[in-house]
């Protein structure tokens, strides 16, 4: 299915274009919610596959900007040395617990 998101298969998505639906689709779901990148490529374009390492690429960068979190099997891992399926996630503020 073709969403509004969706540009011709051969059109390369922006990293902007990434950013902003990894965030769109992480922000739609529950706190403590994760997605796998191939969610973000196909609902960017049709033929999603290629694009797979840009959306890798940009979830590094978020990674590292503190944006989200990346997992495998439930742990926190670095996605530049991953090597299979991944899951993103908002980054979840870490809790105070000062005196009272």
């Amino acid at each position: 299915m073709k969403t509004r998101w969706m540009k011709e298969a051969t059109e390369e998505p922006t990293d902007k274009e990434i950013r902003d639906e990894i965030l769109r689709q992480l922000m739609s779901m529950n706190s403590g919610s994760s997605i796998c990148p191939s969610d973000v490529a196909r609902s960017l374009r049709q033929q999603w596959r290629q694009w797979m390492p840009m959306i890798r690429e940009v979830a590094s960068e978020m990674a590292r900007d503190n944006e989200i979190t990346v997992t495998q099997q439930g742990q926190p891992i670095d996605i530049e040395i991953a090597t299979g399926p991944v899951r993103l996630a908002l980054k979840l503020p870490k809790q105070s617990y000062g005196a009272e």
